[in-house]
């Protein structure tokens, strides 16, 4: 498999983690502070390969699930 460009991963979170925000009504900081609470900045990070090619409402819902599912109530 071929290694993805640290920078477009970079990019990729930090737009990932702004939608998260819109969505939920939160601080950017915030956002993040909630996805890295419950693993799911690690989580993109792993599987980057794939979640980049979703379309981000739909990576968006299934963070919100994923932490759903280790403890998160949003």
């Amino acid at each position: 498999m071929q290694e993805s460009n640290p920078k477009d991963k970079i990019e990729y979170t930090v737009a990932l983690i702004s939608d998260f925000a819109k969505k939920f009504s939160l601080s950017t900081t915030q956002a993040f502070n909630y996805l890295d609470r419950f693993n799911a900045i690690d989580f993109v990070n792993q599987h980057y390969n794939i979640a980049h090619t979703l379309s981000f409402p739909e990576i968006v819902d299934d963070l919100a699930l994923y932490c759903k599912n280790h403890g998160g109530n949003l």
